[in-house]
């Protein structure tokens, strides 16, 4: 009898510990599966140059990695609901931060440094995967006007 009464007394102090891990765990960012448009200004710094408190980001193409001095960067979600210091938390952490794929991975070679190119891409959460769909050169349409 007693063996019964204690293990019904453990039952009943673990599943409310067991039910408050799985509340805590709902909490949480939920799972990007689906790609997200996500816009980047970038910028490639010069050799040795210090960053100081600017953003940097890393891609990865193929083998390589490309750090870059992050401008800007906003993400197309219809719902509202993922903003870009979502995706940041979620790559920081990696080397590189993003594995970049598609027809304009070759544009992170290519680049000189102190140039800036507005990137447009997939972002797809599962993988830190970034698939560039197009480019274009400078800040974009946010970026100030040129005098001349």
């Amino acid at each position: 009898m007693k063996k019964i009464i204690s293990t019904l007394a453990i039952f009943a102090i673990a599943l409310p510990s067991i039910a408050a891990i799985a509340t805590r765990a709902d909490a949480q960012m939920r799972p990007m599966m689906i790609p997200l448009t996500t816009t980047m200004v970038i910028t490639k710094p010069a050799p040795g140059e210090i960053f100081g408190n600017k953003q940097v980001v890393t891609m990865g193409v193929g083998g390589k990695t490309y750090k870059f001095v992050l401008n800007d960067a906003y993400v197309d979600d219809p719902r509202g609901v993922i903003h870009w210091p979502d995706i940041w938390q979620l790559v920081r952490q990696y080397t590189p931060n993003f594995n970049v794929t598609g027809i304009g991975e070759d544009t992170f070679a290519k680049m000189q440094p102190g140039e800036t190119l507005t990137v447009r891409g997939m972002f797809s959460g599962n993988n830190q995967t970034y698939e560039v769909m197009g480019t274009e050169p400078g800040g974009g349409p946010f970026a100030p006007a040129q005098h001349y």
